[in-house]
């Protein structure tokens, strides 16, 4: 039992540091081929965040277990809305750009809704999946053609920020970041499931449980990090763009490419339970920040309090 805890642990370790790996390499390709920071930020960063969830749904998807799956999914966007989001807040007051109320939050309702409507009869088909991942392409190319210059320059100045820090490798150094990044991530999600799966049979706890709570938890944490070093920066109002992208990336580029690898089956309980708490909790968002504009330290508290809820009622079903 000890043993197994200990791999699921080096598991995440593995998978996290293998999606640094693979943005690192993937971003030094990318300025090396003389790709403006831009792009890069609205893709390799982006897509490198929501690696750790693609490789763990997919692995769990093609060894039989759905569930870990699509509760990691479900548990990682959920986590994103009210932990990620709530935390920040109670630290530091989040401002909430006019953009992120106008178009993104708007767009992952779309995206949250599209996917409660693939999963209605059950299984989420391939074709609905590349419909999912349709809708992530065309989601870059609005961003890419509609980002305001406000957002260009943030987007710049991060990108830019962490070439400060680790300055482009050579690109034989680069190509090994991205294999090494790609090896780590394809073991981490390995140790994961498999792990994590037995964990649950002997707690006697389903395999959708362990996907909406620890697993989910664990492929979160670059957005948490990603969360602590804006809200240190003193750049609060960065974490809800990011919360809210993350969850559009998830469901239209993990479930989208997920099942159209292996065809996902979604449980009743998920039907009934989770989707519908990660959906209308995403609809309760949109007026509050509508009207408020500003998440303080009461709407933090409460949002954390409603994930306490979430996991309460979860682990005692």
């Amino acid at each position: 039992m000890i043993l197994k805890i200990f791999l699921l642990i080096v598991g995440i370790g593995v998978l996290l540091t293998g999606a640094e790996f693979l943005i690192r390499g993937s971003r030094d390709v990318a300025l090396r081929l003389g790709i403006s920071t831009l792009i890069i930020g609205l893709t390799v960063v982006a897509f490198g965040t929501s690696a750790p969830e693609l490789f763990v749904s997919v692995a769990a998807a093609l060894e039989g277990t759905a569930d870990v799956a699509v509760g990691n999914i479900i548990g990682s966007n959920i986590f994103n809305l009210f932990v990620i989001i709530g935390l920040t807040a109670v630290l530091i007051p989040v401002q909430v750009p006019y953009s992120v109320i106008r178009r993104d939050l708007p767009l992952m309702l779309l995206g949250l809704g599209g996917m409660v409507l693939s999963a209605a009869d059950g299984v989420i088909s391939r074709g609905e999946g590349i419909i999912l991942f349709s809708g992530l392409l065309g989601y870059l190319l609005m961003n890419y053609l509609q980002v305001g210059s406000g957002e260009k320059k943030a987007i710049e100045t991060y990108v830019e920020e962490h070439e400060e820090e680790a300055p482009p490798a050579s690109g034989a150094h680069s190509f090994l970041f991205i294999v090494g990044g790609l090896i780590g991530l394809v073991i981490g999600a390995e140790l994961i499931v498999d792990n994590a799966v037995w964990c649950a049979r002997q707690f006697g706890v389903s395999e959708l449980v362990i996907g909406v709570t620890l697993i989910a938890v664990g492929t979160s944490l670059p957005e948490l990090a990603t969360t602590a070093l804006a809200a240190r920066k003193g750049e609060p109002d960065l974490v809800v763009g990011n919360a809210v992208g993350s969850n559009l990336f998830n469901v239209l580029c993990v479930i989208g490419l997920t099942s159209m690898v292996q065809p996902l089956n979604v449980a009743v309980s998920a039907q009934r339970f989770d989707l519908p708490v990660m959906f209308f909790g995403s609809v309760c968002l949109l007026p509050l920040l509508y009207w408020e504009r500003t998440i303080g330290r009461v709407l933090g508290v409460a949002l954390l309090l409603t994930y306490g809820g979430y996991i309460a009622v979860t682990v005692s079903q």
